[in-house]
């Protein structure tokens, strides 16, 4: 998302008569375009921000633009201009660009925004609470957009914070898939209470929608999944693989982990391993639990130390690396 973002407020930029800049002593502009869904980025974003504001008292017409998650998470002091996800594309009128319907520049990958925001709420997420909630994109809009690409790129991705909560998501998926052009189409992230057996089916019947599907597990423990309100089971999930591997038997799935999520016992990430172990994921992103203010998890009880956190996830991380 945060790429999809960048591209198009490069390209409106680059229109208009901006140029890239090779070095930060060279800029006229730095763009800060933030993710702070977990806490070590934030703290990255922040000593960045901390540097450029370091340069612009030695060049003062220097211009920094911070927009995304963490312009609508807290106010920053000493930068220009502030914007939330919402009116991340609001940068370039602000730099005194007029904003422009361009057509996409060609590329091997585009990306498409079907839905924007989310509204699950999982304990741990500070999402809806920066990004807001669930938006359907209009589907003259994203169909649109798709025939804008489709003739010249090789991977197409549809996108969405939970982007299978699109209303009848597989007959969308269906209807992308049988467009001429020679492109593979792929969907990121999909949420498993939304990963429905008719999506499974469409995977499985156009050539064109790629074999990959990055699901997002969190955990391998009922009361931890409880815990974070994801509002399924480990069986359902694994009911989800056995599906996509009975009807697409060369399907890679991917997931994401957390570590240490608060009331976690050697038990419960044990639970979680044994699972892990027994999909065999082609590919996992493992991280300690990172607490967000504002969550309903920042305040529950029975946190875990940090330093457990990180050891569960490197232990795992070394299970992962083993099996791939």
């Amino acid at each position: 998302m945060n790429v999809n973002t960048a591209e198009k407020i490069t390209q409106q930029l680059l229109h208009a008569g901006h140029t890239l800049a090779e070095s930060d002593d060279e800029t006229d502009v730095i763009i800060f375009n933030t993710c702070c869904v977990r806490n070590t980025a934030e703290q990255k974003i922040l000593s960045h921000i901390a540097l450029a504001k370091q340069l612009k008292q030695r060049r003062p017409h220097l211009k920094i633009a911070v927009i995304g998650c963490l312009s609508a998470k807290r106010k920053i002091n000493g930068v220009d201009i502030l914007l939330g996800t919402q009116d991340a594309m609001q940068v370039v009128e602000k730099l005194g660009t007029p904003l422009q319907k361009l057509p996409p520049v060609p590329a091997d990958t585009a990306y498409i925004d079907i839905t924007y925001g989310c509204e699950n709420f999982c304990s741990y997420c500070i999402v809806p609470f920066v990004r807001g909630r669930l938006r359907i994109r209009p589907l003259e809009e994203i169909r649109q957009e798709f025939n804008q690409v489709k003739d010249t790129a090789k991977d197409i991705y549809l996108l969405g914070q939970n982007v299978n909560a699109y209303p009848d998501f597989p007959k969308l998926l269906a209807e992308l898939a049988q467009q001429t052009g020679d492109f593979t189409l792929h969907f990121l992230s999909p949420h498993p209470k939304d990963f429905d057996i008719e999506t499974i089916k469409v995977m499985a019947t156009y050539p064109k929608i790629a074999h990959d599907i990055h699901l997002p597990m969190q955990s391998g423990c009922d009361k931890i999944l409880k815990l974070m309100n994801r509002k399924y089971t480990v069986a359902d999930y694994l009911k989800i693989v056995k599906d996509l591997r009975t009807y697409i038997p060369d399907i890679h799935i991917t997931t994401d982990i957390i570590c240490g999520f608060p009331g976690e016992t050697e038990d419960d990430f044990a639970t979680t391993v044994k699972v892990v172990e027994e999909i065999k994921f082609s590919a996992a992103y493992i991280f300690p639990y990172s607490n967000r203010s504002g969550t309903v998890a920042d305040k529950m009880e029975n946190q875990v130390p940090f330093r457990t956190r990180k050891a569960r996830a490197t232990k795992l991380v070394e299970i992962m690396r083993k099996m791939s």
